[in-house]
């Protein structure tokens, strides 16, 4: 087999788990990591911290790119939930709808259900288990990701391979990356999997958009059954989403409010959140499920998802041979992660040329 030096830039989800599977499918291969923040930082650049996260692919009926991507995730986090070092936990996720939700839809339902039907046993909720004030809903199979663990846990698994993990300044251009694997030789192959960052770093040269979506989430100690998503308020850049997390704790948000920089918590949103949580979710502060009988609040974390128009890039530079761009992945960046790796893996082959 033949040996590369590769370099990967970015340490959050996409870029470990690329990094991860290249040294899984060609263990010959010199794989260095460098990035700004690894996990255990927090900075706002630096989005996958900040994540929910779960499975619930975003890709439309049509956008086969994207699924298949999402397919190759679901299976990998299914296999990953039967490791308790992980922290992906196998839960039901509940989507409802309010009326304000139909509307938008011109009362057609149809495109609640998801094209992931038969893969993670879809189904549709009887309308008399539907919550208060929503009229239709869908229920599917699917995992929520412990965040902090399953980082560490990725970081861990490329460092026991053999991968190299270094913490270097901010980098500005993509050539200098290139100089940057741990050898001190050149890198054959450099990964750029920086993110919301990457069209800042000179020499990516991406003619499409890229643009931070904000979010925030209320982490609480508070306890919930499953996944509860729903959709349709006023404001059509908010829902309702919350995520149980298998070590205790749950995360409510959300919003989705597109170049906004702001890394202040919006207070005002905390407290809707918080509102419709117990509204929807009652059980999150009912006694008889042993939680508190108020939302007990570890922290608020804004976070800004990193989007590009488009979709994600996963492309050999056309300037650069040796260049192979991954990022864009807007919120879907832990779900895709795994497909999105195995597409840099066939990129970065031993049998592809070169230079």
């Amino acid at each position: 087999m033949s040996s590369s030096k590769v370099v990967v830039v970015g340490a959050g989800v996409v870029g470990l788990t690329a990094a991860l599977q290249l040294k899984r499918a060609y263990p010959d291969y010199d794989i260095t990591v460098v990035a700004a923040h690894i996990p255990g930082d927090f900075s706002l650049g630096y989005a996958s911290p900040y994540a929910g996260a779960n499975w619930h692919s975003f890709a439309g009926p049509r956008d086969k790119k994207l699924q298949e991507l999402d397919e190759v995730g679901y299976h990998e986090f299914q296999r990953l939930a039967d490791d308790p070092q992980s922290g992906v936990w196998r839960r039901a996720n509940a989507n409802y709808y309010t009326p304000t939700a139909v509307a938008r839809a011109n009362g057609d339902t149809s495109g609640f259900n998801h094209w992931f039907k038969e893969l993670a046993n879809e189904r549709v909720i009887p309308k008399e288990e539907l919550l208060p004030g929503t009229v239709y809903g869908t229920e599917f199979d699917t995992v929520v990701i412990s965040v902090p663990i399953y980082l560490n846990y990725l970081l861990q698994h490329c460092i026991k391979l053999g991968v190299t993990v270094k913490r270097v300044s901010f980098i500005t251009s993509i050539d200098e990356a290139r100089l940057l694997h741990s050898s001190g030789k050149e890198a054959d192959w450099v990964v750029n999997s920086a993110g919301l960052m990457a069209y800042r770093i000179d020499g990516v040269n991406d003619a499409r958009r890229n643009y931070p979506v904000k979010g925030q989430v209320l982490f609480v100690r508070n306890n919930i059954s499953k996944c509860i998503c729903v959709e349709g308020f006023d404001d059509p850049n908010e829902l309702l989403y919350m995520f149980p997390r298998k070590e205790g704790g749950t995360i409510i948000g959300g919003t989705f409010v597109q170049e906004n920089w702001d890394p202040q918590e919006n207070k005002a949103l905390s407290v809707k959140l918080s509102q419709r949580a117990v509204a929807y979710a009652p059980e999150i502060v009912d006694v008889k499920f042993s939680n508190p009988s108020f939302l007990d609040v570890v922290q608020v974390n804004v976070g800004l998802r990193p989007f590009r128009d488009g979709g994600m890039r996963i492309e050999r530079d056309t300037r650069r041979p040796w260049l192979i761009h991954n990022y864009g992945a807007g919120g879907g960046g832990f779900q895709g992660s795994y497909g999105f790796a195995k597409k840099v893996v066939e990129l970065a082959a031993p049998s592809q040329p070169k230079l």
